[in-house]
C-alpha cells in the first residue's frame, strides 16, 4: 500500500514538473495579427538566442529621425531547419521586414517576412506567414 502511495506521488511530481515549463511559452496574443507593418532599414543586431531569435532593424523617417524596431523570430533551431543560417544577415545589411505589430509596445513586432538586400526572401517562422 505504501509503495502505491509513493508511486502516485512520484507520478504527480513528474507530471507537475513537466507541465510548468510548457506553460511558460507564450502565445502570439501580444501581437495584432490584423495589422501589418513594413520596415525598410538596416540590421542593427541579430540575437541568435532561444527561445526566440530577435532581429533589430533601424529605419529613418523623412526627417532623418532613427527608430529601431525589435522583431521577434522563431528559435534558431527552427530558422536553421528552414534554411536561414546565422550568417544570412550581418550588421548594416539592408532589409525589408514585415510583421504583426505588438498590441501594447511601439516598434516591436513578430516578423512574418524578411527580404535581404538582394531580394532574397528569408524565412521568418511566423505561423501566419505565407512567405
Amino acid at each position: 500500500m505504501r509503495s502505491t502511495f509513493m508511486i502516485s506521488r512520484l507520478v504527480a511530481v513528474v507530471a507537475l514538473a513537466t507541465t510548468l515549463p510548457a506553460s511558460a511559452h507564450h502565445s502570439g496574443a501580444a501581437f495584432d495579427r490584423d495589422k501589418t507593418v513594413e520596415v525598410h532599414g538596416t540590421v542593427e543586431k541579430l540575437e541568435w538566442t532561444s527561445p526566440h531569435a530577435r532581429l533589430y532593424v533601424t529605419t529613418k523617417d523623412a526627417k532623418g529621425v532613427a527608430t529601431t524596431w525589435d522583431f521577434e523570430l522563431p528559435s534558431p533551431v527552427t530558422l536553421t531547419r528552414r534554411g536561414w543560417p546565422k550568417t544570412a544577415l550581418a550588421i548594416g545589411d539592408a532589409v525589408t521586414v514585415t510583421g504583426a505589430p505588438a498590441r501594447d509596445h511601439p516598434n516591436i513586432a513578430i516578423a512574418t517576412g524578411v527580404i535581404d538586400a538582394s531580394g532574397k526572401r528569408l524565412f521568418s517562422g511566423s505561423a501566419s506567414s505565407t512567405e
